[in-house]
């Protein structure tokens, strides 16, 4: 096995993790606050952070089957596509002794911390960052309702190459996102955080359309109607905002108080997804019967990353 591939650090699994906080974008690095998070993610089973770690190594067909089926667990995500074996670490970590030696002496140097805890090491010596993303920084692209970055990729020219992309947009939004469920997502929590409230209005009211029960047309209201109901919206969140921080204030549990706190919301979240899924993304989200925010986001994700064309599926 001399061909190993990566994507992502302990930092990824780190900056994932605190997503929920909305304390990702810091960068101020506490190598021992880090490990320790890591540590504790590992310790109380949350899993989800260990999603954003990727790894392949070249493999055929007939290998792929053979370690498949050392493993006796019902569901295992690992995948094969055109000449490699794709896993996140979460995978890794728990079959890591069906899986070949090669790999787990690979991931103990590009995850060391994690793989330190993992193999009951005395010492954790050894932490790796992101890799500079300084080529890849330029591509953030702003929408009318948010914006996107690409933050990471692994490309082998297959269907399974991987990307991480970083999102924020209005709540709304976020929920057709995760319809995509062939991937992973780790976003900021209310449960855990109570500031940098944001929200998103549309300058422009689009109107229902006529032909599509679900959609809008490219009709807004007229503009005396439309800067009425804008600056009614604007009020509403404002008086929402008002209620939340009251709510919180006299000490309300961020769990309960952010009921009020409506859909125009802006949320962020970290997306990991194969390519197959990033196009299938593509390819229904850019279609006119698709909400234009999200639609936007699908453009922008063309723009960055190009669109393939994975398996064509009927469904």
């Amino acid at each position: 096995m001399s061909q190993l591939f990566s994507m992502g650090s302990d930092q990824r699994i780190v900056k994932a993790a605190r997503a929920s906080f909305a304390k990702d974008l810091s960068s101020v690095i506490d190598v021992e606050r880090d490990k320790k998070l890591i540590k504790y993610l590992l310790d109380n089973k949350h899993a989800s952070p260990f999603e954003h770690v990727i790894f392949a190594f070249k493999a055929n067909k007939k290998e792929y089957i053979n370690l498949i089926s050392k493993i006796s667990y019902p569901v295992v995500n690992i995948y094969y596509d055109q000449g490699y074996i794709w896993l996140n670490a979460r995978i890794l970590i728990n079959f890591i002794d069906q899986l070949p030696y090669k790999l787990v002496e690979y991931a103990q140097q590009i995850i060391p911390t994690t793989m330190s805890f993992v193999l009951n090491k005395s010492n954790v010596n050894n932490y790796t960052t992101d890799k500079d993303q300084n080529d890849q920084n330029d591509q953030i692209i702003t929408t009318s309702s948010g914006w996107i970055k690409l933050l990471d990729k692994l490309e082998l020219g297959t269907c399974l190459d991987h990307y991480t992309f970083i999102v924020e947009c209005p709540l709304f939004v976020a929920r057709q996102w995760f319809r995509h469920r062939f991937g992973s997502f780790n976003e900021v929590s209310r449960r855990y955080t109570d500031v940098d409230l944001d929200f998103y209005i549309p300058e422009k009211l689009r109107l229902q359309s006529k032909n599509n029960k679900q959609a809008s047309d490219d009709n807004y209201l007229d503009n005396e109607q439309n800067t009425l109901l804008v600056s009614l919206l604007q009020t509403s969140i404002k008086t929402m905002k008002v209620t939340y921080n009251l709510l919180r204030e006299l000490d309300v549990a961020k769990e309960i108080a952010r009921g009020i706190l409506p859909q125009f919301m802006k949320t962020r979240f970290y997306w990991t997804a194969p390519r197959i899924s990033v196009d299938n993304f593509i390819k229904l989200r850019k279609h006119k019967h698709a909400q234009f925010e999200i639609r936007e986001f699908a453009e922008a994700i063309e723009q960055i990353i190009g669109y393939k064309e994975c398996y064509n599926l009927k469904l």
